[in-house]
This record gives C-alpha cells, sequence and structure tokens, in this order.
C-alpha cells in the first residue's frame, strides 16, 4: 500500500513535470523575443499608428486608384521660347539659292541668253556671318529669314540685272538641332523643323531604342535643366510626348525597372519588373512564392515613396500629418492575402522601380525557432501532450 503523498504513477508524473519544464521555459523564452528576419506583421501595424509612413490597408476600390504604378514625367520640363525651331539663318547654315531675270542677255541669263536663272548650291555662311555671291557681293545674313535675304539679293542687283528676283532655301540648319545620342540606333544630330517636332519622333528617326520601351530611360538637358522618363510613359502617354527645342540633348540609357522581394518568399533576392504590367501576384510568383510553412498571408507588405498629389487624387485624407522625403511620402500598402478576392486585388496591382516587397512570418515561426534551442521539433510538444492524456 502506497504511503500517504506518494504519487500512484510516477511515470505519469515525470511526464508533467517535462511537459512543465518545456511549456514553462517555452514561455519564459518567448517573453524574451526570439531573432526575426525582419519586422512581424504586428511591428509594421504598431509602427504605422507612430504616422512615420503611412499605412494604406489595400481593397478593390485602392487597387482602382492606386494600383497603376506611378508614371514617370518629362512634360514639366518648360519650353524656352528664344529656343524654338527659327527660320532666321545663322553661322554654319547651308543655303540654296537661285537669282532669276525677266530678260534675255542679262547677268545671270541662260547659255543661249535667253531669260532663265542661275542655281547657287551650298552656300554656307561663314563666321563673320555673311555670304558672297557674284554681282550681289557680300551681304549680312544671320539673323535673318529667308525672305529678308532675298530682299537683300534684289536690292544689291537693282540697275545691274534685268527685274531681279530671288528664291533662298536653308538647305541645313547648323542652329536647329537636338542631340539624340544613347541606346539609339543611330545616335547624332537631329534636324529640327518649323513646324516642330515630337520627342517621340526624333527617338524614332535615330532607329529608337536598342531596348524595350519599359527597359528604357530618357533623360532630356535642356540649359541648365534635366527631365527623366521611362520610353514607355513617353509614348503611352501625350503630355510626355513634348516639342523639341534647339540645342536639346536627348540620352537614351537601359536601366531596367527592378524590385526587391526579401521575408518568407522561396527566392529573396532583386528582380526585373519584365513587362510595363508588372503585378504583386506575378512578382512573389517569380521568386517561387510564399513558403507555406513560414508565411504569414495576412502580412504582405510594399513599400513605396509615393507622391501627396497621386495619392491626394486617390482620396487619401490627412497626408500633411506624415513625414515626407526628396523621393516622396514613404507609403507601405498592405495586401491580406487570407482574403481570397485580394488574390484578384494582386493581380491588378502593379509594380514600378524601386519597390520593396515584404512577407511576414507567422507568429508559429518564432514558436519553432524557440523549439530548435532545446533541439526538440513540434513533435515533441505533441508526445509531450499525448502522456498526459
Amino acid at each position: 500500500m502506497p504511503l500517504p503523498g506518494t504519487p500512484r504513477n510516477p511515470s505519469r508524473c515525470a511526464a508533467l513535470t517535462r511537459r512543465s519544464l518545456l511549456l514553462g521555459g517555452i514561455a519564459a523564452l518567448s517573453a524574451c523575443g526570439l531573432p526575426q528576419q525582419g519586422p512581424t506583421t504586428t511591428a509594421v501595424l504598431e509602427a504605422a499608428e507612430e504616422k512615420t509612413f503611412l499605412m494604406i490597408e489595400v481593397d478593390d476600390a485602392i487597387a482602382r486608384t492606386l494600383g497603376d504604378p506611378p508614371a514617370t514625367s518629362v512634360a514639366d520640363l518648360s519650353l524656352d521660347p528664344s529656343a524654338a525651331p527659327s527660320e532666321a539663318v545663322g553661322i554654319g547654315d547651308v543655303l540654296n539659292i537661285r537669282i532669276l531675270e525677266a530678260g534675255s542677255g542679262g547677268l545671270f541669263a541662260t547659255a543661249n541668253g535667253g531669260a532663265g536663272g542661275t542655281d547657287f548650291q551650298d552656300v554656307t555662311v561663314g563666321r563673320s556671318g555673311r555670304i558672297a555671291l557674284p554681282y550681289v557681293g557680300e551681304i549680312p545674313v544671320v539673323g535673318r529669314t529667308p525672305v529678308q535675304i532675298e530682299d537683300l539679293i534684289v536690292e544689291n542687283l537693282r540697275g545691274k540685272a534685268i527685274e531681279p528676283q530671288a528664291l533662298v532655301r536653308i538647305a541645313m540648319s547648323s542652329g536647329n538641332r537636338a542631340v539624340i545620342s544613347g541606346t539609339v540606333g543611330s545616335p547624332g544630330p537631329f534636324q529640327l523643323s518649323l513646324s516642330g517636332d515630337r520627342l517621340s519622333a526624333a527617338i524614332a528617326a535615330a532607329g529608337g531604342s536598342t531596348h524595350p520601351a519599359h527597359e528604357t530611360t530618357v533623360t532630356i538637358l535642356r540649359n541648365a535643366r534635366q527631365a527623366r522618363a521611362r520610353l514607355s510613359d513617353i509614348l503611352l502617354r501625350p503630355g510626355n510626348d513634348i516639342p523639341l527645342q534647339r540645342d536639346d540633348l536627348v540620352v537614351l540609357s537601359h536601366e531596367p525597372p527592378r524590385y526587391t522581394l526579401s521575408g518568407a518568399v522561396g527566392q529573396p533576392d532583386t528582380y526585373r519588373i519584365e513587362t510595363p504590367r508588372y503585378s504583386l501576384l506575378e512578382a512573389i510568383t517569380a521568386a517561387g512564392g510564399a513558403r507555406d510553412e513560414r508565411a504569414n498571408p495576412a502580412g504582405v507588405f510594399l513599400f513605396r515613396h509615393e507622391s501627396r498629389r497621386r495619392l491626394g487624387r486617390a482620396g487619401i485624407p490627412a497626408l500633411d500629418t506624415y513625414p515626407i522625403t526628396d523621393a516622396g511620402l514613404p507609403t507601405v500598402y498592405r495586401f491580406d492575402m487570407s482574403r481570397p478576392e485580394t488574390q484578384f486585388i494582386a493581380q491588378r496591382f502593379l509594380l514600378a522601380d524601386g519597390d520593396a516587397i515584404f512577407v511576414t512570418n507567422a507568429a508559429s515561426i518564432s514558436l519553432g525557432k524557440l523549439l530548435s534551442l532545446f533541439d526538440l521539433g513540434a513533435g515533441a510538444v505533441n508526445r509531450a501532450q499525448s502522456i498526459t492524456e
């Protein structure tokens, strides 16, 4: 007969003691915290309450208003009226001139002595700003239009030629030019017409980009200012297809847009945005998808700098309460992928260059890390539980 106070089942008592020690140790170490691979969902949500960045819960309405990526633009590059293509002749211009006479036997008569005219091709305007023609002499032409030069030639021939007339055409203007360089088929000067030439026309005349439009950045240097935009945004948005001006330098460069994906995904890394309309769902899939055993489906976050104007147009309130940097307003979009409808939303929400995506760990991952400190797995807890039952 067992003595009073003696356990009836010593082995069961020992199991209970081991389970108590195990779960007690887990509780104690959990309170101390475990190393995490980036912020937890809770940490991101708590930080958002401090208004160090703007948190946006993505739903169908947000996908409709902010789902397209921010467009790059050169539309704000102001025009300089003094740099518009001009019909005034400049130094280095090449002129084609034809002088006509009404009667036969004149200075510019045909070979058989009849009425006619003489052509002066490829007359270059020298550094002095003047040109020289037979019987006309040297005349100043810089700053004058072809019509004004015609009148000057006729005036200088009065009393020498029979009812003279002149026709002047600018064959090549050294002043009415822009330069297209970089990753184009045929870089070099581009002659600007007086009617005005659009940026897309100049790029096409230079052979177009040697890389896909969404991977090509176009930089325009105008006087001391510059503007940059994706070639795809220039081609698809009419407001970006601005008129070129004299002495503009247009540089095309190959700069593929990229995004960074980290956290509980198969292959964290920096990836290219493969197409002009590349969705969040495609981006996560390209990295092997979220890891089933680690990822928190309610904790998919996209980090981006947004412009206040774009957010304001989307109806986001109280934007003045958030800090803003040179890059824009720090914004975090949260996708709760545990909701079925978010799968469709993630297909429509498109990435922009420089986006960062982070998939948080599930809460159970902290327990798994803790058990690894004891060289135990989840089975150890299950076995301890089964012993007590």
